[in-house]
């Protein structure tokens, strides 16, 4: 194992042993947890964050107005308490007098709705650049300071009531606006403290303050020096651990190459880790495991091949496609029952459940070939023979294996398979360099929207190039519905017309595993933002 690891192990066992002298029962607490992430967070400024390794620093250093449970049900967390107007508009915060601002040294402020008002208006001020901005747009005025069309900034509908109330004023009602307020661009930010930090908050230990469970105690990055020395040493934040619980002394988070996740997890030098189905078998030893079903594998086709400009065409593909044949040679997999999967919830209850199943066109050779024969004469045939796929994995090769053998069957349609590693498959998609996939869509956040909006017109990970105003604007409707079943109704309409109009095609439910040691407890993976929250952490003797 890497020699800095081994240091930082031996010093936890001696602080430790030291702890425990005198003491009879072992409560689990004053623990430090290790977690290998895959590289250098790009910022700790929770406006501008927009990738998990950064995420999952922040939601440990940072606290919201609310938390989010394992389980998806919304609680409160800077917030003490909150009402909500009848229409939904205009939520009204009381805040917690026992937060506190550190820095590891020797600022230190409580934490006051004057935070929460400037870390909103950074968010949508346009010099900012958050890159989910536009996921706020539900609050008063937000879009119209975010696109310069107006720069001031007392028109946001974000209010410090007094030093420890706030009120917020949305546009319109938002059934997911609470558990917005748990994510990194609601985070809370010290006006004085990001002054002082002169350009660089959130870039280095030193400019990055808390108000969460813990602070960076140092961030060391240097690409040249490889991995023993590139880590963030967090510790537990004494001044709010006094009237809160949080059990961890400390976090040490090892920037490291994913080659070596599954290694030292089987080692014993990190204490938890995330991986898909494809790795599952490869977790050796005692453990604990936590299964997550948050990933659809489907179909989808790129519109710069000719043939897949025609819908018929993708239509015929789609019911040429044997989804029984695939999970019974996938075992493992789970026939997909739509394009959202079974992890996704809203208001604390699963979606698929609530929203039921979608109508999937199945496997129908003569109704297939019938759909070929009356559009056949609008196709390019000599694009028959040309297309390329790319999958992810070995499982979606053997997946497509069968798919394959009956479009070439049938239809005389024939395309090759390149299996991909994960860095040239996200490459191959970003630069469009496919003709046929098997996407693995998943969601950063726990909504029916954050997987559905990737098919939008304006998306960047619309990579098919396909799309339509009738879903956009069932999507649009859903976001701005009233009622939780108002939205979970506009959002399982917009399923159907992805499927419908053959933009994908969902084949099978893909699981992420989250394994933490058989000593450890209480650790929560959030499978959407991909992101470990330790505050409540305990590792047993």
């Amino acid at each position: 194992m890497k020699k800095f690891k081994k240091i930082l192990a031996v010093f936890s066992v001696l602080v430790l042993i030291l702890t425990l002298v005198g003491c009879r029962k072992d409560d689990g607490l004053d623990r430090v947890f290790k977690y290998d992430i895959s590289a250098n967070p790009q910022t700790l400024d929770p406006q501008q964050a927009n990738e998990p390794n950064s995420v999952t620093i922040i939601e440990n250093v940072f606290m919201g107005l609310m938390t989010v449970a394992q389980d998806g049900s919304v609680g409160t967390g800077a917030a003490e308490s909150y009402t909500v107007s009848d229409d939904g508009l205009v939520y009204n915060f009381k805040l917690r007098q026992d937060i506190y601002w550190i820095d590891g040294g020797d600022f230190e402020r409580q934490c006051t709705a004057k935070d929460f008002v400037f870390g909103f208006q950074r968010l949508f001020k346009p010099e900012t650049q958050a890159p989910r901005a536009k996921d706020y747009f539900c609050i008063k005025n937000s879009r119209l300071i975010n696109g310069r069309i107006t720069q001031d900034l007392s028109k946001l509908g974000v209010k410090a009531k007094g030093d420890f109330e706030l009120e917020i004023t949305l546009e319109y009602p938002t059934p997911r606006f609470l558990s917005m307020l748990a994510e990194p661009p609601a985070m809370p930010c010290c006006e004085e403290f990001f002054e002082n930090a002169k350009g660089r908050y959130g870039l280095s230990a030193e400019c990055t303050p808390s108000n969460g469970s813990f602070y960076v105690k140092s961030w060391t990055y240097d690409p040249d020096n490889g991995p023993d020395i590139n880590n963030l040493i967090l510790r537990k934040h004494e001044k709010n651990a006094e009237t809160q619980t949080i059990c961890p002394s400390g976090l040490n988070f090892f920037i490291e190459d994913e080659d070596d996740f599954i290694s030292d997890f089987n080692n014993g030098d990190v204490s938890c880790l995330a991986v898909s189905g494809n790795d599952r078998a490869n977790i050796k030893g005692s453990y604990s495991v936590y299964e997550f079903n948050n990933i659809t594998c489907g179909l989808v086709f790129n519109s710069k091949f000719g043939l897949f400009k025609n819908e018929n065409f993708r239509r015929a593909l789609y019911m040429l496609t044997n989804r029984s044949e695939i999970v019974e040679a996938l075992p493992e997999y789970e026939k997909a029952e739509g394009v959202i999967p079974k992890q996704v919830s809203m208001d604390g209850v699963s979606y698929r459940e609530t929203a039921g199943g979608v109508n999937i066109p199945e496997y129908n050779v003569k109704a297939a070939s019938d759909l070929y024969n009356s559009i056949s004469g609008q196709l390019d045939k000599s694009l028959l023979t040309g297309a390329v796929m790319i999958v992810p994995d070995t499982a979606a090769q053997t997946a497509v294996s069968y798919v394959m053998q009956e479009w070439q069957r049938e239809l005389g349609f024939y395309c090759k398979v390149k299996v991909l590693s994960e860095t040239e498959y996200a490459k191959a998609l970003e630069e469009g360099d496919f003709d046929i996939a098997v996407l693995e869509l998943s969601g950063k956040y726990n909504s029916p929207s954050a997987y559905l909006e990737k098919f939008t017109a304006t998306s960047a990970e619309n990579y098919t190039g396909i799309s339509y105003a009738e879903f956009d604007e069932l999507l649009n409707k859903a976001e701005k519905a009233p009622t939780v079943q108002d939205s979970t109704a506009l959002y399982l309409k917009a399923e159907q017309t992805l499927i419908d109009r053959c933009v994908f095609y969902p084949l099978y439910y893909k699981n992420e595993y989250f394994f933490t040691s058989k000593k450890a407890e209480d650790l929560i993976y959030n499978p959407f933002s991909k992101t470990v929250n330790f505050t409540l952490a305990k590792m047993h003797k």
